[in-house]
């Protein structure tokens, strides 16, 4: 009996240490670090920098508190001065109304107290010495406003009321975990020629409490928000999944983010995976012992020194290979019965990490 049941173990044993290895290396540490030193930024930064050029700061000054017209607003125009001249429109797909003597003029993007002011203003230039203008809007459209990035709940949403950027965001959902630091919000010209972008930072208004930058969004408005540039832990780790990177982030750092290399993990067999300019992946295997020494001993400048490359790039995918051995180790389990002893084997894959983890992205 005690003989079969030492085989078992010798062929679970032998079956683990051979099957351990899930992805095999393609490149040596020296090839990687030359393939990969023209690279420069990442894809978001790329993208921020070409079609978000001329985004603007969040306006400081932004106290809209009042309703904002919009296209398939009703409203009433009263002129004290001149009552052949009172009209009750609704604003075209084009953002305007049709006025006696003033012929078409853009209201959309107004407010009703700047509509009023540009409607007394052309009567007073072209027909009139002094002019009373009153405007009341009648009946109110739900203005859409557009949402797309890293929201929880991307979409097109409806509000009859001007709200600010943070309310705006929870209509969504709130942001994602993969959400960077800066949000751009397109809007439309009032004078109704293009568009501008503006560009708010997260960080200075949810980390520093710079409310002053929760500006108000208007119907119509485009809000983006980019994801940050994101590396994947996988593999014997005991929180897998995304890690943001903030600033710089080594290989170390990362698995530390996931929760540390789980105790089955291989720390000889780290894998660093990224794909080069063709699709290609690229594939280094390390040890952690490696990675500590290019960071600490032999390179304490790693931003400029022979392994810069290590420093982790949006896309990167860190796989911590388990070791064969210490996976059934990890699995043995020893259970004392009425009959005896007996041995079990638990996948330790499926065990659960402790409970006092941190979550890897905050």
């Amino acid at each position: 009996m005690y003989g079969k049941l030492a085989l078992f173990v010798l062929i679970v044993i032998l079956g683990a240490g051979c099957a351990r290895q899930q992805l095999q290396p393609n490149v040596s540490l020296e090839d990687f670090d030359h393939g990969f030193a023209a690279a420069d930024q990442s894809d978001h930064a790329e993208m921020a920098a070409g079609m978000f050029a001329q985004a603007q700061p969040a306006p400081l000054n932004d106290d809209i508190t009042d309703y904002v017209l919009g296209a398939g607003d009703l409203i009433s125009v009263t002129v004290f001065e001149a009552n052949e001249l009172n009209t009750e429109s609704r604003i075209s797909s084009r953002g305007v109304i049709t006025m006696p003597l003033l012929g078409q003029i853009h209201l959309q993007g107004l407010t009703a107290m700047e509509a009023e002011e540009k409607i007394e203003q052309a009567l007073v230039k072209d027909y009139m010495h002094a002019a009373n203008v009153t405007l009341f809007v009648k009946e109110r459209v739900s203005q859409q406003i557009t949402l797309v990035g890293a929201v929880a709940k991307p979409g097109t949403y409806e509000t009859k009321v001007t709200k600010r950027l943070l309310e705006v965001l929870s209509m969504a959902g709130g942001l994602t975990r993969a959400a960077g630091d800066t949000v751009y919000v397109t809007r439309h010209r009032r004078d109704g020629e293009g568009n501008e972008v503006f560009l708010v930072d997260m960080e200075k208004l949810l980390e520093e409490g710079r409310v002053e930058t929760n500006m108000y969004i208007r119907g119509g408005d485009v809000i983006f928000v980019p994801q940050s540039d994101i590396v994947q832990v996988e593999g014997a780790v005991w929180q897998p999944g995304p890690v943001r990177i903030d600033g710089s982030l080594t290989i170390d750092e990362a698995i530390a983010a996931a929760g540390g290399l789980a105790q089955y993990a291989d720390e000889d067999d780290i894998k660093l995976i990224r794909k080069d300019k063709g699709g290609k992946r690229q594939i280094i295997q390390l040890s952690m012992a490696e990675i500590l020494a290019m960071k600490k001993e032999k390179n304490a400048d790693i931003e400029t020194g022979p392994w810069r490359q290590l420093l982790l790039k949006n896309g990167d995918v860190i796989f911590a290979e388990a070791s064969g051995l210490r996976s059934f180790y990890s699995g043995v389990g020893f259970s004392i019965g009425f009959m005896g002893t007996g041995v079990q084997y638990r996948n330790p894959v499926q065990y659960r990490a402790p409970a006092a983890k941190p979550q890897p992205v905050e």
